[in-house]
């Protein structure tokens, strides 16, 4: 009987071990689970990929942090990068289809979900380790999760070139008739005043300028402009006052700045003297990002 006794008791205790083991494997696998966060791959503005894990800081727990977007890497270390450096955060890899890429606008974020579904916006940041806070075009927060993400396009004229496609309308460079003035892009910087294209133009001369990329004129979300610069950023002060802040500007020698933006009509030249390029604003301190453009003489001046 005592055996009887000791022999149940042994059963019961195993079960209960068993029991235990189970919820503290079911426990384990549920904290893995939520500890899960999504691959992506940046593709910066300059054409190179870079990918990790999206990863999150604060007590938000968000990604975008300071204007800086963080991407883990397998030695515990993080890659940072201004929102302004990043063409596309992407979560499926490979090269869009060409009807997704002809659906992203010419300027601002686009957002593409994984059923194929797009729309335009504005991205807001990654939070919580597995969701995306986006802003509609009539300003309303949406969440989605990020497994039902495809890509995020922050800057369309750099996403093209990075996947090899033309922008809409671009015009082709080196053509017959045409003489490139450059033997590749030059280099805007936006933390500069002026960029020396090193080409020497006369007045009246013809330029036209293809460009792209996105440029940060401050540090806070949402302080980007494309070509065109920031619509609803003005001021007096700045370089050419016509213009929003950020946008692709010129000069020749020391005459007035004169606006360029994503016009890729040629531009009559003011002034004899060396070319510079630069963007429209007055701080250049906190500015970061640049413009690529493509200098290319369409008609001289026969005077």
């Amino acid at each position: 009987m005592f055996a009887s006794n000791c022999e149940h008791k042994n059963k019961e205790a195993s079960m209960v071990r068993r029991v235990i083991s189970t919820v503290v494997l079911v426990a384990c696998a549920g904290i893995y689970a939520l500890a899960a966060t999504e691959r992506a791959t940046f593709i910066l503005t300059t054409g190179e990929r870079k990918s990790g894990t999206v990863v999150y800081h604060g007590g938000q727990n968000e990604n975008l942090i300071n204007g800086d977007l963080n991407l883990g890497q397998d030695n515990a270390r993080d890659l940072t990068f201004h929102m302004a450096q990043v063409a596309v955060i992407d979560f499926v890899g490979g090269r869009p289809a060409p009807d997704e890429i002809s659906n992203v606008p010419a300027s601002g974020h686009y957002l593409v979900t994984r059923d194929g579904n797009g729309q335009p916006g504005t991205f807001v940041n990654m939070i919580g380790g597995d969701t995306l806070v986006w802003r509609n075009q009539n300003g309303d927060e949406q969440r989605y999760p990020l497994r039902d993400v495809r890509r995020i396009y922050l800057n369309p004229d750099s996403a093209r070139t990075a996947f090899r496609y033309r922008g809409t309308g671009a015009n082709a460079v080196g053509t017959a008739g045409q003489t490139v003035l450059a033997p590749g892009a030059v280099r805007v910087d936006a933390n500069q005043p002026w960029t020396d294209t090193g080409v020497d133009v006369k007045v009246g001369d013809l330029v036209s300028f293809q460009g792209n990329g996105q440029i940060a004129f401050g540090q806070s979300s949402g302080q980007t402009a494309g070509l065109d610069g920031k619509s609803d950023v003005r001021s007096p002060n700045y370089p050419v006052s016509a213009m929003p802040v950020g946008g692709l500007i010129g000069k020749v020698a020391n005459s007035a700045p004169f606006p360029i933006g994503s016009n890729q009509q040629p531009i009559r030249m003011p002034a004899s003297g060396r070319l510079m390029l630069g963007v429209n604003d007055n701080e250049m301190n906190d500015n970061s990002g640049f413009f690529s453009v493509i200098v290319t003489r369409t008609g001289q001046n026969r005077k």
